[in-house]
């Protein structure tokens, strides 16, 4: 069987962030702004996993696969799309077109075809839930579905091939400044998320499931050894959940001498001095946190269970002490957010002065509480505005405009200061 992997992306977009709905940096028209914008599109490309976790399916059972952007193939027995928010008029449109060229099989999914199979009207089937288990039956059953197709989690991640990470050109792939080696590509150690944050697009796929730390470093060692791969990061929610997983995993990497720099996403309170010694040893370099706000009290209102502020900082000046860099979330423009609260965050970030900060627009995500909460006042139902970078509800305590310019304010004015150029210089003298 021929099949053929589709994916529609503009330069920049992250399809794999957000719970996979994606995510797209773009922020103001100021100069300043178009700079920063160009520089991030320039020194990140990431991949989008899932197709690599579905073609190393296909190829286990003996199926062709091929890789494509923004291209129709000419023949193709069955075609997959990640469907996603950022991208949405232009991925429906492409199906349109796909359809008119006669060709067969066409299928969808991710979240957003989870969440909204509605939507994908051209499509002659849609997967519901997490791909692989679908992809399975398609393969062992030896027949294409039509239609809703509902496919369960998967329970045991470790049962799943390898990705296959040759469908790409590897060397493309980069997290620079971040994690400047390259290649660079993502590693699931964990998927899923037990917290009840109601804005989190992680909640929106299964339940919480962790590999065994034996099959993840027998995963960096094939990767190595496949494609000469230099530094990962790890694409789990929540890494540090299981205290003891991580720091079975971080021994076994130190074991086995894999020389791999790599970074992660966790929350702060998870996180010790002990056990970022021993997780830098085993080759951590990067930490993505999300502070969100300085008000814990609105953060506590959204089901977010914010770290001891202290914990917090002394967390982050060990890093930086030790060489690690921490890139730090906040949100702009919560329900109860106020002129008073964003200017104290924008104030903290500064005092933080992290590796790097990212701003993002509260946007409420099809498939969330949060979602479901602010249904009646959304106004913007123009999906590819569900990106974090643009206002989508009416808020109660701030204008439209006001937001946006909160949010280039506080982008603007964290990268272009003295004391963050000082802090990049420190963090590339130190990297190793």
């Amino acid at each position: 069987m021929k099949v053929t992997l589709l994916e529609i992306k503009k330069a920049g977009d992250n399809k794999d962030f957000n719970g996979g709905f994606g995510t797209a940096f773009q922020v103001g028209n100021s100069i300043r702004s178009k700079l920063l914008q160009y520089i991030r599109a320039k020194s990140e490309s990431f991949p989008t996993m899932s197709y690599t976790y579905i073609a190393a399916i296909f190829k286990m059972y003996n199926h062709s696969v091929g890789y494509y952007v923004n291209d129709m193939p000419k023949s193709s027995d069955i075609l997959l799309m990640h469907v996603s928010l950022i991208r949405h008029k232009e991925e429906v449109n492409f199906l349109k077109r796909l359809k008119g060229s006669g060709l067969k099989n066409i299928g969808v999914y991710g979240p957003l075809a989870s969440v909204k199979p509605e939507l994908f009207k051209d499509a002659d089937f849609i997967i519901v839930g997490e791909p692989e288990n679908a992809i399975l039956n398609i393969c062992k059953n030896e027949k294409i579905p039509q239609g809703i197709v509902y496919s369960n989690p998967v329970m045991d991640l470790d049962a799943l091939p390898f990705p296959d990470w040759s469908i790409f050109n590897v060397n493309e792939y980069s997290f620079s400044p971040v994690l400047p080696l390259k290649p660079c590509v993502f590693v699931l150690a964990s998927r899923g998320c037990p917290y009840k944050c109601s804005y989190c697009p992680y909640r929106v796929f299964g339940t919480h499931r962790v590999r065994r730390p034996e099959k993840v470093v027998e995963e960096f060692i094939y990767l190595k050894e496949s494609y000469g791969i230099k530094a990962c990061f790890f694409r789990d929610p929540t890494f540090s959940i299981n205290q003891k997983n991580i720091e079975k995993l971080a021994n076994l990497m130190v074991i086995n001498k894999l020389n791999i720099r790599w970074g992660c996403e966790t929350k702060l309170d998870l996180l010790t001095i002990p056990l970022l010694k021993l997780l830098y040893a085993s080759g951590l370099r990067a930490l993505k946190v999300g502070i969100e706000s300085l008000d814990h009290n609105l953060l506590k209102k959204h089901g977010r269970n914010p770290p001891n502020i202290i914990h917090q900082e002394e967390i982050i000046r060990f890093c930086k002490k030790i060489g690690i860099k921490v890139i730090a979330f906040y949100i702009v423009g919560l329900p109860d957010d106020g002129k008073e609260s964003i200017h104290k965050m924008i104030k903290y970030s500064r005092k933080l002065n992290t590796s790097f900060a990212n701003f993002t627009v509260c946007t409420p995500i099809p498939g969330t509480s949060f979602y479901d909460e602010m249904k009646d006042k959304i106004f913007d139902f123009d999906l590819n505005h569900y990106d974090n970078f643009h206002i989508v509800f009416k808020h109660e305590n701030l204008t439209k405009e006001e937001i946006l310019n909160y949010q280039e304010k506080a982008i603007n004015e964290y990268y272009f200061r003295l004391r963050f150029i000082f802090r990049y210089i420190i963090d590339k003298l130190n990297t190793r």
